[in-house]
């Protein structure tokens, strides 16, 4: 008996030493869209807003809204998962946190998704200080989004096995 649980405890610990397999990427039919971040608070204040993006799928005209919410000091914000696709940006919204304000923006773009890869289209550089909110959203050259993917992102054992999604030149 003293023989069999030596067995059984010495397996468990292989078992447990082994590292697990990984799925090949987290959203099997979707692709993920993410784009960089500049984002600095200053002074005694904090970040009071998320942002809620709206995009048509082009080929069907379906719409869908993904909200993204943003971290200070993080150089990503991640807007969604989508199915594979090309969409275009219908409408940003900036919701405030505590659910007490909407501000409507005009937001132009198209971008792919595939499923297994990361899009990195656009760069949201916001500066938040004590009374005042400035928030700028850029397009993100395929340099800056390789770069990006390659250091930050890829680093997040949460994204591992995805891949980048170059656009076509």
């Amino acid at each position: 008996m003293k023989n069999l649980l030596i067995l059984l405890a010495v397996v468990t610990l292989a078992a447990c030493s082994s590292n697990p397999t990984k799925a090949p990427y987290a959203g099997e039919n979707e692709g993920l869209v993410i784009f960089a971040a500049d984002i600095e608070v200053r002074g005694d204040t904090e970040l009071e807003y998320d942002f809620m993006f709206t995009v048509e799928d082009v080929a069907s005209g379906e719409q869908h809204r993904l909200r993204m919410p943003v971290v200070e000091n993080q150089t990503y914000a991640v807007m969604g998962r989508l199915a594979p696709g090309e969409y275009r940006f219908v409408k940003r919204e900036d919701v405030r946190r505590d659910g007490r304000g909407i501000r409507l923006f005009d937001i132009e773009g198209e971008f792919s998704v595939e499923a297994g890869y990361v899009t990195l289209p656009k760069h949201v550089m916001v500066e938040k200080k004590l009374f005042t909110r400035k928030a700028e959203i850029t397009d993100l050259g395929s340099d800056a989004a390789e770069v990006l993917f390659l250091s930050d992102i890829l680093t997040d054992d949460t994204y591992e096995g995805w891949s980048l999604l170059r656009p076509a030149d």
